[in-house]
């Protein structure tokens, strides 16, 4: 009885430690199903504080959808005091305004945010890097202000999901990828080399189907669609962890193995079938010397995953259970 209040008071003194350090977060986003798991996610985690959420045009054009999809799922976990901001509708456009009592566009705010906010917020995107390209625009020392920059996207040796080696958030708008890129964040990228191996079986969604919370039973409606369509082009069920992963670089990095390379993004024009490949430098041996302290473009090329899917069962069940977090 002593040992279980012993790790009871660990745990408590552990949760009110990174409580009292939450880093503040802006999520830019195109919302669909896995970027809803990633958002709660970041939700479920007290070492995050997420402020603020950027829609980005990626899974859809239409930023408006995006932006209530977004709504919704704020709504559902009961933080409708998280302000949702419209961006890019399309490749390098102009942010298009924003949602709710502020006049500002999304890039305009994530630049408000870096230059004015103490600790500068962690920057999360699960979309294309329009946003943040946009944002960099208006600020050219946002990479100073705010370094770190977490992503899903690209690929370094996996098959591409919308060419032969490109993927849909850096293949949809390539030109911002590749200034983000050169920009200098220090940057984290959860490409398909890690989502794919972090695989959520049909097992597993069983599971977070059951937990004794509203979310895991929405986690599951919304999946079922995302499951369905990877089973038509041969998967035998489950689905990759797309978006989650870059937030899970954030809150674990121990369950990867990273590398730092240099890197730069095939911009070629549309059609060609390289654009939005990312061309990563991995040539060298153990002893060679490291790439230039500019390159900062991390790459995580192994996953525990047994690790990875404990940790979000259990994350996804900490969130609450009674009326404030209901559909």
């Amino acid at each position: 009885m002593l040992r279980a209040a012993l790790v009871a008071l660990a745990t408590l003194a552990t949760f009110c430690a990174a409580v009292a350090e939450r880093r503040p977060v802006i999520i830019s986003t195109d919302p669909g199903i896995d970027d809803s798991i990633a958002l709660l996610l970041a939700l479920a985690s007290p070492e995050l504080d997420v402020r603020a959420v950027c829609i980005n045009f990626g899974s859809l054009h239409n930023t408006s959808q995006l932006a209530q999809n977004a709504l919704d799922v704020l709504s559902f976990a009961g933080r409708e005091d998280i302000p949702v901001f419209l961006g890019a509708t399309s490749v390098q456009l102009p942010a298009s305004g924003a949602h709710a009592n502020t006049s500002l566009s999304a890039a305009e705010f994530i630049a408000h945010a870096c230059r004015s906010w103490h600790p500068a917020p962690l920057l999360v995107s699960l979309a294309p890097l329009t946003n943040v390209a946009l944002a960099l625009s208006l600020e050219p020392k946002l990479p100073e202000l705010c370094p770190d920059l977490y992503l899903m996207g690209g690929t370094v040796i996996e098959p591409g999901n919308v060419g032969p080696m490109s993927e849909a958030n850096i293949g949809n708008d390539p030109e911002a990828a590749a200034r983000v890129f050169a920009a200098g964040f220090e940057t984290k990228v959860a490409s398909l080399d890690v989502t794919r191996p972090s695989w959520l079986s049909p097992d597993f969604l069983g599971k977070v189907r059951d937990l004794p919370n509203p979310a895991g039973p929405f986690i599951w409606e919304i999946t079922r669609f995302y499951e369905r369509a990877y089973e038509t082009v041969g998967y035998e069920g489950g689905m990759p962890l797309h978006d989650p992963t870059a937030v899970l670089l954030h809150l674990k990095p121990e369950f990867y193995q990273l590398h730092r390379w240099p890197v730069t993004v095939d911009t070629s024009p549309f059609p060609s079938v390289s654009r939005g490949v990312l061309l990563v430098d991995r040539r060298g041996g153990p002893k060679s010397p490291p790439p230039p302290a500019s390159d900062k473009v991390h790459f995580p090329m192994h996953v525990d995953a047994a690790a990875v899917h404990e940790f979000l069962l259990a994350r996804i069940g900490s969130l609450p259970t009674g009326d404030v977090f209901s559909a």
